[in-house]
């Protein structure tokens, strides 16, 4: 069996790694960059239970404060998407939505301990996760919404000096998206690399001039090409050498910038951008934010990249003649990426068909 991929991010990657736990001889991947370009600039949080239904009123409302204050900037959406935000605000996805989201959230966060410990080679630590709030309203609303939430998360209120508390999530893991990336690469057996942009690809199983027995794609925000309401939001990650005032991963949640404090450099990301554009300028108005926790001595390098959302936030995962589509999954795309990497590698192997609403774009 010849199964293509057509986008090399971490979703792509996962696929490809339980396609060939399955056995498949032939698997190739297709990615215009290197891979994980569209994925390492990601803090690397693995939080599954901090997920954010996108088509609220609450969260208009955030994008809107947080425009105000410069945490995001908003230049363009697809139109696509927009349509189904605003046909689908604040209605509310079937139980059966978060039964496989939970599912999806209790896999992925035992993919990734499993894989930590047949080798911790990508700086994995089960050490929690604190939200940090200027404003004592604020950490009040932060406090009920995680009361509400579907997940019923373990989590503590927790004093912090300059701050006017936070909410420490003890459940939640971290690792370094970069190596990460290296690591997954290793394990994937019988993995063809290709580095071209795609043209075409068609539902007879062609990408370009080239025959799948099925074709995958995970392309991020590219995946618009099917037809199906992806936007993006911009977002920047740093590597930097310094000193962090908190040791444990954190996110500022009035700025939108996480800090994690790894083995050999302290990742800072921020951004969440409604901006299809490769302009990364703002980027650096982050790192002067997280410099209320983070001694920055040396910069390391910066990388830009897309989070692709649905209009509700829930990911997109579907097959449709010999197309299967995984994408969506917005901010928690590396939270998510085990267990959609799994129902891709399933679904391109007819092990399964469709999964109930995660499928609703694209079956």
């Amino acid at each position: 069996m010849k199964i293509g991929i057509v986008g090399g991010g971490i979703i792509g990657l996962f696929t490809a790694y339980y396609l060939s736990l399955e056995g498949i001889k032939d698997i190739v991947i297709y990615e215009k960059d290197f891979l994980g370009a569209g994925s390492i600039h990601a803090a690397g949080l693995i939080e599954p239970y901090r997920f954010d239904r996108i088509n609220t009123i609450n969260m208009i409302l955030k994008m809107l404060k947080y425009k105000l204050n410069g945490t995001t900037d908003i230049r363009e959406v697809d139109k696509l998407w927009l349509k189904e935000l605003i046909k689908n605000l604040e209605k509310n996805p079937p139980s059966e939505a978060w039964d496989i989201i939970k599912e999806m959230a209790k896999f992925s966060l035992s993919e990734y301990r499993r894989l930590a410990e047949e080798k911790n080679d990508f700086d994995y630590y089960e050490d929690g996760l604190l939200e940090l709030y200027y404003r004592k309203i604020d950490l009040e609303k932060g406090i009920e919404e995680e009361k509400r939430s579907p997940f019923n998360p373990k989590f503590e209120v927790v004093d912090v000096k300059n701050f006017a508390g936070g909410i420490f999530f003890p459940e939640l893991s971290r690792l370094s998206t970069e190596k990460f990336i290296d690591r997954i690469i290793k394990e994937i057996k019988n993995l063809r690399v290709i580095n071209k942009a795609v043209n075409k690809i068609s539902e007879e199983g062609h990408i370009d001039d080239e025959k799948y027995d099925t074709i995958v794609v995970a392309a991020g925000i590219w995946s618009r090409v099917l037809n199906i309401p992806i936007t993006a939001f911009k977002g920047y990650g740093y590597r930097v050498k310094g000193t962090t005032k908190i040791s444990k991963a954190a996110v500022i949640v009035d700025q939108g910038i996480a800090i994690s404090p790894l083995s050999d450099h302290i990742k800072i990301t921020g951004g969440f951008d409604a901006d299809f554009s490769l302009d990364s300028k703002r980027a650096e108005l982050f790192l002067k934010k997280a410099s209320e926790i983070v001694d920055i001595y040396y910069i390391y390098d910066l990388n830009m990249g897309f989070r692709p959302c649905s209009p509700d936030g829930f990911p997109i995962i579907g097959k449709r003649n010999k197309i299967v589509v995984a994408t969506g999954a917005c901010r928690l795309g590396w939270s998510y990426a085990p267990a959609i990497g799994k129902y891709a590698a399933e679904l391109a192997l007819d092990k399964i068909n469709n999964i109930p609403y995660l499928s609703r774009y694209y079956h």
